[in-house]
């Protein structure tokens, strides 16, 4: 299955595998894309995450702590754990913005759950104040919120604009 994401004024073709040789700014869009799609797809059978990972085409390794796995393709890296009863995946490249990032999730979302259960910001934020930056969005999606939020990559987990971003998805 093929899809066209509009990133930032820029059509990229996103094919489900892990690029390779293409341009760092293309691989890293579209491997972080596909990387949180593997993640929001599978919010409700987190155990099943490795699997889904190594079959996209991602390199998997069992992490310190039991229950979560590290993952890399070409200019992405994350991790996410399969505890069904604590959910959490996060996905990170040096080469995507923050921008560029927000677009992604905010897309994802609304094309995987239906643009009726998505809103920007964090559940408990006041009607009609305006989210905070890399405070992200809210799925209401069956069953279960699930929240993504942005911040630079790394392990600071602010909110920088330093041409690399991560999200992070609770589940």
């Amino acid at each position: 299955m093929i899809r066209v994401l509009l990133c930032s004024a820029t059509l990229i073709m996103a094919a489900h595998q892990p690029a390779h040789a293409v341009g760092a700014l293309v691989a890293a869009t579209k491997n972080m894309s596909l990387a949180a799609e593997i993640c929001l797809r599978n919010y409700r059978t987190e155990t099943g995450l490795p699997d889904a990972f190594r079959t996209a085409g991602f390199s998997v390794s069992a992490g310190l702590d039991a229950g979560f796995f590290n993952f890399e393709g070409p200019q992405v890296w994350g991790g996410f754990s399969t505890d069904t009863t604590e959910g959490y995946c996060y996905v990170q490249s040096g080469d995507v913005s923050l921008v560029i990032a927000e677009e992604m999730g905010l897309r994802l979302a609304n094309t995987l759950f239906g643009e009726d259960v998505v809103e920007l910001g964090n559940p408990e934020l006041p009607v009609g104040q305006p989210a905070p930056p890399c405070d992200g969005l809210s799925i209401f999606a069956p069953q279960q919120l699930i929240r993504i939020t942005y911040s630079a990559a790394g392990n600071s987990g602010e909110c920088l604009t330093d041409g690399s971003s991560a999200m992070i998805i609770q589940m």
